[in-house]
């Protein structure tokens, strides 16, 4: 029987066919079924593109900053669709840590990006909402659109599902990621706050009601409320797209994996979802989850998943010490200490 190799990209390090190939050479000798995967962040173009076929167009636009930067996004079926990933052009790979400012950081290079596609002459637009560095709730996009076509359709496909305000909202859970020290945190709360009730007031719709709405720093909330997005659990649409059950019949184990695993990864990241797949269409086979990082292990364990191995020694993480090379290194020693590979 075949291993789905069924991974999300390990942020700052491996890309989503990086991490399945790490793990396919770990694996040297055994059939395997590769499935880069993306929940909405990082790849997601990329991984569609590759699954249903496209091309990639470049576009120069402007980074979270307001620099010049080339950025890409694919075409779908002969150009009617073009899927956009918010990380593209607003992610937080393009600063450095030092660069980080949540507080000015703009998303109008995504919305740049959108706005090309639609010169473009493309029906729909799927956006991928995730690997942001901003938290200005969809300003710089909007900014950066002319009017829409009213045919245009736009989707969105969010990461994680966190309302746009409160105690688990995204200013509290994407914050301090994005750089945001404890006063900061409370600014864009505040902000955010106050952008729900400017749309309330407008157009009559609660953001904080919707699904996805704090996703890419407030971006998802900008999409359904001022464009009438139609929003999505990203990983649910993503598996369906690559027909992930078809697949999955032909194995009897599934490798998922991510950067970091934690409790978050349990509110819709890539690796749950394919937990959830699997245990829908075929509750038997085993799901083992690798990460750079492990936190909450208990947690991980207790949603289903049948192991959860931490690729990186702690004395790494502390050192602060990876590379592509080291990551390989990493998984395929890990790889080979998994009962469920011993002959």
């Amino acid at each position: 029987m075949k291993t789905l190799l069924a991974l999300d990209s390990f942020k700052g390090c491996l890309t989503a066919p990086e991490a399945v190939d790490a793990v396919a050479a770990a694996l040297a000798g055994r059939d395997v079924c590769r499935m880069p995967l993306s929940d909405g962040g990082e790849g997601f173009s990329e991984c569609l593109a590759g699954c249903l076929g496209g091309v990639f167009r470049t576009v120069s636009v402007h980074d979270p900053l307001g620099r010049p930067v080339d950025a890409r996004y694919a075409l779908l079926e002969d150009g009617r669709i073009a899927v956009i990933e918010t990380a593209a052009a607003s992610g937080l790979t393009l600063l450095k840590p030092e660069e980080l400012d949540p507080l000015n950081a703009s998303s109008i290079g995504t919305g740049e990006l959108m706005q090309d596609a639609v010169q473009q002459g493309v029906k729909e637009i799927w956006v991928g909402l995730g690997g942001t560095a901003v938290m200005d709730c969809g300003t710089g996009l909007l900014q950066a659109l002319a009017p829409l076509p009213a045919s245009l359709r736009i989707h969105a496909f969010y990461d994680v599902d966190v309302p746009l305000t409160g105690p688990t909202g995204a200013p509290v859970v994407f914050g301090p990621q994005k750089g945001a020290n404890e006063w900061g945190i409370a600014e864009l709360e505040r902000r955010f706050r106050r952008q729900a009730e400017r749309w309330k007031a407008q157009y009559s719709i609660d953001a904080n009601r919707l699904p996805g709405a704090g996703a890419a720093g407030g971006i998802g909330a900008a999409l359904a409320v001022c464009l009438g997005a139609e929003m999505h659990a990203g990983i649910q649409a993503v598996l369906e797209a690559v027909h992930f059950a078809d697949r999955l019949r032909e194995c009897g184990l599934v490798i998922t994996g991510e950067g970091k695993a934690d409790r978050q990864t349990l509110t819709g990241k890539v690796p749950f979802g394919v937990l959830q797949a699997t245990r829908r269409y075929a509750p038997g086979i085993p799901v083992v989850l690798l990460a750079g990082k492990v936190e909450d292990r208990e947690e991980l364990l207790a949603a289903g998943f049948d192991a959860v191995i931490q690729v990186t020694p702690e004395e790494s993480l502390k050192s602060n010490y990876l590379n592509k090379s080291f990551a390989r290194e990493n998984i395929r020693m890990a790889i080979q200490d998994l009962v469920y590979f011993r002959d």
